[in-house]
């Protein structure tokens, strides 16, 4: 048998019909545009990811950009890695109203007016020194690999992109879709940068780096203000920062929480083939080794997982007892 309480990969029907890609999705659009692989489950439409290790092995996630419970069955996640060739599947299917292991960050509303006295001191004191402009892929290409490379300084468990890693992955994956890139310049240094993907009624922040060098101006501050500005706002768009980070330690959530952002307390569901689930039974008793083993393209990624499978078994091992908020059902 495979992990704790783990779901393994069986035969499964596929789909007979595909549903057409929503157009009220840009994201979604965008990626079958540029011959992304996507995958159906009922209603939900699921795409690659491919880990960071130099195998890059395929894992399934929801397509769509927003944060959003999903419902599906054991045999159509069974039916899904067979199409898609993946190790696993990872995705949430309620929310709750007490805090779990696994969240997302969300800002659904913006008031300047309404922050505390010293945040307001802070975004007046980094409008100072700093201009905030949005800027194009091609810009970021030429430009930003410099600010993301010392952003990195900062991650202790995290290896950051080859600058022509970066090019594809960050700055080329942004042309001609429903991304936007913001800078924030201290005279004519790119401080801060980031890219988001802006939905019909969502935004969400895909990258967000800034340069240590340049913290006695705070770029950072004058970004987001700008960024909730526009979008929150004044295009009234929940903007979300993504899920709980598992791969590095971070401050950023801590960071957002004083813009009013607030934390969307979820569960995390894996769904393994055999392969996979053998390698994470083999990996997990030795997790706290592994913490202690300088991050690599290798190490950094094992790490990840090994951690899910942590954050998950939490809500495997003591189902039904936190109270719901939403769900997929």
């Amino acid at each position: 048998m495979g992990v704790k309480n783990s779901v393994l990969l069986s035969s499964g029907p596929i789909p007979a019909a595909v549903p057409a890609i929503p157009e009220s999705d840009p994201y979604l659009v965008w990626l079958s545009r540029t011959g992304e692989s996507i995958f159906w489950a009922g209603d939900t439409a699921w795409r690659l990811y491919r880990l960071g290790t130099p195998w890059r092995p395929n894992i399934l996630v929801p397509a769509s950009a927003k944060p959003q419970p999903i419902d599906i069955s054991l045999q159509e996640s069974q039916s899904l890695l067979e199409q898609s060739c993946s190790l696993f599947l990872r995705w949430f299917s309620q929310t709750f109203a007490e805090p779990t292991d696994f969240w997302y960050i969300l800002c659904d509303r913006y008031d300047f007016d309404a922050l505390p006295g010293k945040m307001k001191t802070k975004i007046r004191r980094s409008q100072k020194d700093c201009v905030v402009r949005q800027v194009d892929a091609a810009w970021m290409l030429a430009n930003a690999y410099p600010c993301y490379l010392a952003a990195y300084s900062k991650h202790k468990n995290s290896v950051p992109y080859s600058q022509s890693e970066f090019g594809k992955n960050i700055c080329v994956s942004g042309v001609d879709g429903p991304f936007a890139f913001w800078g924030a310049f201290v005279r004519d240094t790119l401080a801060a940068f980031a890219k988001l993907i802006v939905g019909n009624d969502y935004v969400t922040m895909v990258v967000f780096k800034v340069h240590p060098d340049y913290s006695a101006s705070r770029p950072a501050y004058a970004l987001l203000h700008e960024i909730l500005d526009h979008y929150v706002k004044n295009e009234s768009k929940p903007l979300n920062n993504g899920f709980r980070s598992l791969h590095h330690q971070t401050n950023m959530q801590e960071f957002l929480l004083q813009f009013g952002f607030r934390p969307v307390y979820s569960d995390l569901k894996l769904v393994y083939t055999p392969l996979a689930s053998l390698a994470i039974r083999t990996l997990y008793p030795f997790r706290t080794w592994l913490d202690r083993i300088p991050a690599s393209r290798i190490v950094a990624p094992l790490r990840s997982l090994v951690m899910q499978e942590q954050v998950s078994r939490t809500f495997r091992d003591s189902p039904g007892k936190r109270p719901a908020v939403g769900s997929a059902h």
